[in-house]
This record gives C-alpha cells, structure tokens and sequence, in this order.
C-alpha cells in the first residue's frame, strides 16, 4: 500500500476526440501520435496506483490556433472539463484552457471558466508563439489572474527552432526541461513572478534543470546583468523568486531530483504530478514508490505532497474532497526568515 495517502495528481491530461490529432506536424520530430485515453481508462489507472483525484489540464489545447477558432476551441475543452467534473465532482479538479495568442479571448474565457464553469485555474504553456511567459504582452492576462489569486499550471512546449536543437530526439526527452529552465529564468529577470505575487504558479517536471543550476543562474545573473532594459535582480532575491513557484513532481523522483528541491523550496512547494496518459505503467508505480520512500520526507511531509499542499492550490476541490489545506512554509528556507524564527 502506498505512502502517499489521498493523492491529488496535479498533472494529467485529458485527450478529446474533437482534438486528438498526431503531433508530430508541430513538434517536427520523430512521428509520435497522442496515446489513448477515455475517461472511464484514466479512472482505471487511477484506481490501480490509488490516486485519489486527478487534476485536468490540456494546457495547449488553443495556444495554437488563432482567431475565433481558438476561442472556439478553449470553449470545448473547458466545457468537456467541467462535465468530468460534474460526472466525478471528487475524483476530477480542471484546468481552464486559454486561446494564448488571444489576450482579450484570455480574459473572457478565464472569466466564463472559473465564475460559471468553477474550474479550478488555469493551465497555459510555458512559450506562446515563441514569446515566454514574462513577456509584456501577457501582462494584462496576468494582472487578472493575479487579482483574483489564480493557480497557474505552466506545462513546457517547444520554439519553432526546435528542429534545429532536437538531435532527433522526441521534445519530452531533453527539450521541455530546458524549456522550463528557461520560462522560470525568464519569470524572474523580468521581475514578473516577484510583481504577480498573489498567484500561485505551478512549474511542472520539478522545474527542469533550475534546481540544480540555481547557484550558477544566481551568480551569473548577479554578474553580467539580466539583459539590456531590465533592472538588476540581487542574488538572494534570484532564489527567493524561484523558491516561490510550486514544483510538480513528475518525472523526477530520484534521490539525487528531490535532494535539488528541497535544497531550493520548502515542503509546501511540492507536488505530486504523474502525466498520465502519457507516463508508462511502469513509471507511475515508481514514481510514487521513490517518493513515499525518500528518506528525507517525514509521514507529515508526505501528506502535504501527496494532498495537503494541492488542496491549498484548489480551496473548491479541497472542500469537494474534505481535505484541511496545508500550512504554507514558503520563506523558511530564506536565511533572513530562518533567522528570525
């Protein structure tokens, strides 16, 4: 029997017919068609690993089509959400999905999604067309999220350039964690995720390669500036920004991956993520297996990962599922806090 008691999956995705195309015209990569998935299969699997709940995401169902057709588009798989919802109210949290290159499309679907539909937030892609999440252009999109105190899940994709960098290898294999790397980078020397600070952003994969380049990111930036027309960011505050994010777990709970996290942010930052339907059997079992395992986590830290830290996320889903939220830590892993205490 698992460990992780209650365990809320913040990453896993739903694949609609209406939208169940190949992917490899996007991705330009290896041919790799999206696997199978139904709605009563992802209850299955669930039950098989005991995960209690599931939170639904399609993160970049629309940010690729433009006009009224990614409206269009956001409208059915929000609505097809929400009605997974409805069917399983304790056993499905969702995700609003945006048409990203539509800010004022944004702004309106968000307002429909999460005031009519009571999904539970937000998911976008890390990049949308080319251009990070940090970027001006998607400031009034983020001060609304920030005013209503959105949780944010930020799911990685490609550039256009990705052919040229791939070295043949399909993007989930090296890509999308370079490109989380480079979306927190680019959150922090904008100064946007310290200016949104009232949402609550969810990084996926355990934030790529940052935990583990944290030091070299603080240093370097500290160095040589963070571009030309941004202001200067101290050292201290690069890892204050960065321990701020929550981080999903999903394929990365090695010893040696969780050791990184924990170095960087407090318990109440992590979360439990199995990308299902795209992880294998195999790693879905393991995955829960190494972190109920892990020899730093107390029985009290693995219910804040497995469900406490997701029902802070998700007050709706938490009420829906009775789970009390767990206490926040964040900050405690800051010298000038920790000295305080």
């Amino acid at each position: 029997m698992s460990r992780l008691k209650k365990l809320i999956d913040v990453q896993s995705h739903a694949i609609f017919d209406f939208r169940a195309e190949p992917t490899s015209e996007k991705w330009l990569s290896t041919p790799h068609d999206l696997p199978a998935w139904s709605m009563d299969g992802a209850l299955e699997r669930m039950d098989k690993y005991e995960i209690a709940t599931a939170v639904i995401s399609s993160p970049n169902a629309a940010n690729d089509i433009v006009g009224q057709a990614g409206r269009d588009m956001s409208r059915r798989v929000n609505e097809a959400i929400a009605e997974m919802m409805v069917k399983h109210p304790t056993r499905f949290g969702g995700m609003a999905t945006l048409p990203g290159r539509d800010i004022d499309g944004c702004l309106k679907e968000m307002e429909y999604a999460l005031d009519v539909l009571k999904l539970d937030g937000v998911a976008t892609s890390t990049s949308i067309n080319d251009v990070y999440l940090g970027e001006d252009v998607y400031d009034p999109w983020f001060e609304e999220m920030n005013r209503r105190g959105v949780t944010l899940f930020i799911h990685p994709t490609i550039l256009s350039s990705f052919p040229n960098t791939s070295l043949g290898l399909y993007p989930s294999v090296l890509e999308f964690m370079f490109d989380t790397t480079r979306m927190l980078a680019n959150m922090v020397i904008t100064g946007k995720k310290k200016r949104f600070s009232k949402m609550n952003m969810i990084t996926t994969h355990a934030g790529g390669t940052m935990p583990f380049l944290v030091e070299r990111f603080q240093t370097r930036v500290t160095t040589y500036g963070t571009g030309k027309g941004r202001e200067k960011v101290p050292a201290e505050e690069v890892r204050q920004v960065l321990a701020s994010f929550y981080y999903d777990l999903t394929s990365s709970t090695t010893n040696t991956q969780l050791f990184g996290l924990a170095e960087l942010v407090p318990i109440s930052q992590l979360l439990m993520g199995l990308d299902m339907p795209f992880a294998q059997d195999h790693s879905i079992g393991k995955a829960i297996e190494r972190v109920g395992n892990y020899p730093g986590f107390t029985e009290a830290d693995l219910d804040m990962i497995a469900h406490g830290n997701a029902a802070r996320l998700y007050p709706q889903l938490a009420k829906k599922l009775g789970i009390e939220p767990s206490p926040s830590l964040q900050g405690l892993n800051d010298p000038v806090v920790a000295a305080a205490k």
